[in-house]
């Protein structure tokens, strides 16, 4: 009897630990949960915490909390971080709710602190200038009536079809234009290279753009230079006519309009230079941190860099002046896009998010959210209402305007990061669009169902940073330092 009752012990013992056991697991689960539960919420209230834009606002909120105004080395946007991060923390020890005055004097002035709370669950707009305002209303001026074009020639094109009785004819217009759009997709198979030329003896090419209706063409690179090309498409050839050395440091983007070439730096300036002989037209100073992409606004009056101090700016080419500072991205924003009307701009960055902005009034109209990974390029339709983005996450996304920013498709075709997307804008009316990826592909797509058409191995392996179409001819630039020239 006593063998039996000690293991019945021995068995009660052995249960108890183990319910031990299992009841400190619980907890510690219990507990990293309840940290996940915290660290989580931390970073939502920081997102949602929205602090001064102006860097004089800024110090005013840090001076009002008792935080040191400045620290040393500190730049305008860490500020700017460093107080988001306090009213956070604020928000969290008043249980979620920013109140006006708290933490501060009563004495507390609504452009400082204490009006945050009330400015958080409001729309705010910053006055811009004179200029700003004459800008707004040229673009607006020079949009509306080619939007109304673009309209009426879509309306014109389904009166066309539409006789006398219902949809049958809608529907003939709509296969005939189908069949259009397939018709110069199933061109694209016939890409072939023609031409390679040594686009920098030293370093990478990080953009390529033609201009002159194909005629023309230009690309830069990373040693600072760019170069001038004339471009025969017909025949095939690539002839280098004249060198920019443009910056001592890197070149981050390239475009080109009219007779005009612009660059933007990795020292944060960009400039703007005569094609015809290569001298410095413009210089543009403003980015606290290093350029991404430019692009020229149709009008070609106005030019946008993307900059990595979370902002992108539209300046005038005549006189150099900045008209906008314009901010939204909460991480580096690295390529900006225009509108075929000239109307909206869309900016994409780091923060794996794409907005879209209307030029004429300063609104953001949608955000682009899909993407998990930081992304690198954008681009317009020429239909106004297709927007292409290509990402770190090795997708091209199509979005459809029209329906407020809804991803259409998701093209997963890249087995590296996707460095440009572009579509052909001059001939085929956005039938078809490419990308570019570190993977060494080039990756062709319809633009009306958004199918792979054609895969272009493009450097045999070598990283591709940028591409470029215009009717019969695509471009290419890229790690190998090579550019070239693919025709149908």
């Amino acid at each position: 009897m006593r063998a039996h009752s000690d293991a019945e012990d021995d068995a009660r013992d052995a249960d108890e630990t183990a319910t031990d056991d299992e009841s400190t697991a619980m907890t510690i689960a219990k507990r990293q949960r309840e940290a996940l539960v915290r660290a989580f919420e931390s970073r939502r209230r920081l997102r949602a915490t929205h602090a001064p834009t102006n860097d004089a606002d800024v110090r005013r909120a840090l001076r009002k909390m008792r935080e040191p105004v400045t620290l040393f080395g500190e730049r305008a946007e860490d500020r700017r971080e460093r107080l988001r991060a306090a009213l956070a923390a604020l928000d969290a020890r008043d249980g979620g709710e920013l109140e006006d005055g708290v933490g501060v004097g009563e004495d507390e002035d609504e452009g400082a602190c204490g009006g945050m709370g009330k400015r958080q669950r409001e729309i705010f707009y910053t006055e811009g200038t004179q200029m700003l305002l004459e800008a707004r209303i040229e673009v607006a001026e020079w949009s509306l009536p080619r939007a109304a074009r673009r309209n009426a020639a879509e309306r014109a094109a389904r009166a066309r079809g539409g006789g006398g009785g219902g949809g049958g004819g809608t529907s003939s217009v709509r296969d005939e234009r189908t069949a259009r759009m397939d018709a110069a997709v199933a061109t694209t198979s016939r890409f072939q290279a023609q031409c390679s030329e040594i686009g920098d003896h030293s370093r990478p090419v990080c953009g390529v753009k033609f201009f002159d209706e194909g005629r023309g063409a230009v690309s830069a690179s990373w040693s600072g230079e760019a170069r001038r090309w004339t471009c025969d498409v017909q025949s095939g050839k690539l002839t280098s006519d004249l060198v920019i050395r443009a910056t001592d440091h890197r070149i981050t983007g390239v475009d080109a309009a009219a007779s005009l070439l612009a660059t933007s730096h990795a020292d944060g300036t960009a400039a703007i230079w005569n094609a015809s002989d290569g001298s410095r037209v413009r210089e543009f100073k403003g980015h606290a941190a290093r350029c991404g992409k430019i692009c020229f606004h149709g009008m070609n009056k106005y030019v946008a860099t993307a900059g990595f101090d979370a902002t992108w700016r539209l300046w005038n080419v005549e006189t150099g002046d900045e008209l906008l500072c314009q901010e939204g991205h909460s991480k580096e924003v690295y390529d900006v896009a225009f509108h075929p009307d000239g109307s909206l701009a869309a900016s994409v960055g780091l923060d794996a998010v794409g907005r879209v902005w209307d030029l004429r009034s300063g609104k953001s109209l949608s955000v682009l959210r899909g993407h998990v990974k930081q992304i690198l390029s954008v681009d317009f339709s020429p239909n106004g209402y297709h927007v292409v983005t290509g990402s770190d996450d090795r997708t091209v996304k199509a979005w459809d305007l029209r329906k407020n920013g809804e991803c259409l498709y998701t093209c997963a075709s890249h087995q590296g990061l996707i460095s440009c997307v572009r579509y052909e804008k001059t001939t085929s009316d956005g039938a078809f669009f490419a990308s570019s990826g570190y993977d060494g592909f080039v990756n062709v797509y319809s633009g009306r169902d958004f199918a792979l058409n054609k895969r272009i191995d493009n450097n045999a392996g070598f990283k591709i940073a940028s591409l470029d179409l215009c009717g019969d001819g695509l471009l290419t630039g890229g790690f190998d330092r090579t550019v070239k020239l693919y025709v149908k």
